[in-house]
């Protein structure tokens, strides 16, 4: 099994994503080692100086851990996760570049945005040589959009995502930006395959139980949510 295989088994299992933007590398250690036993997977995003430092950090401590980059833009920075040791990629919009970087060494691309999903989709079948239907069969880990912005303003973008799955079916949605533990429920009961990622995870990252405690409120909601 690939790192991107791992990672998204991880992911559909448990549903939460935290994203960090890393103010050192010995914070995202903390954060992984706080987070990480609970089946949060921990996004470190490209937005400081020491995101790349602390992917590095944790792979290095921890061989077996499954990160996520985040704000990933161009091929270079794609190029530099991976080999940081990033399991998957996530980017705020579609970047080509970024896509065939990634497929180019099999690991999981997630772009987006509030659009584009059909060309990134089949830009991902076709540098894999495969139909769009066969991507989704063969590589379930790249069948995946970030809604972005998910919940700003009114909770209308949800329904953007109901009409991609429409066309693309079991497309897997991550929903970003205005998450929080409330109105996620109601994203849950409407999409029961979605993914939260949240920055408030990360918000109290200096204090290990208060951050635990809070992704343990996310998940019970998540999963309460998806058995009703």
């Amino acid at each position: 099994m690939t790192p991107s295989q791992a990672l998204w088994e991880r992911l559909t299992q448990f549903r939460l994503i935290a994203l960090l933007a890393p103010a050192s590398a010995e914070s995202c250690l903390r954060a992984y080692e706080t987070l990480h036993p609970l089946g949060v997977v921990l996004e470190i995003g490209l937005r400081t100086d020491a995101a790349l430092d602390g992917i590095t950090a944790v792979r290095e401590r921890h061989r077996d851990a499954l990160l996520l980059a985040g704000t990933v833009m161009t091929a270079q920075q794609a190029d530099q996760a991976i080999a940081a040791g990033a399991a998957g990629l996530v980017s705020p919009d579609y970047f080509p570049s970024v896509v065939q970087a990634c497929v180019a060494k099999d690991v999981m691309c997630i772009p987006g945005g509030l659009g584009d999903v059909g060309k990134q989709l089949a830009q991902k079948a076709e540098l894999y040589n495969c139909s769009v239907g066969e991507l989704r069969q063969r590589y379930p880990y790249q069948w995946a959009h970030k809604l972005f912005p998910a919940m700003v303003g009114a909770p209308t973008f949800v329904d953007v995502a109901t009409a991609w799955k429409a066309v693309y079916e079991k497309l897997t949605i991550v929903y970003t930006v205005g998450v929080t533990a409330d109105n996620l429920i109601e994203i849950v009961r409407r999409d029961p395959d979605s993914i939260m990622c949240g920055s408030a995870l990360t918000r109290q990252i200096d204090d290990g139980a208060a951050t635990a405690a809070e992704a343990r409120r996310w998940l019970t909601r998540i999963h309460g949510a998806h058995s009703k």
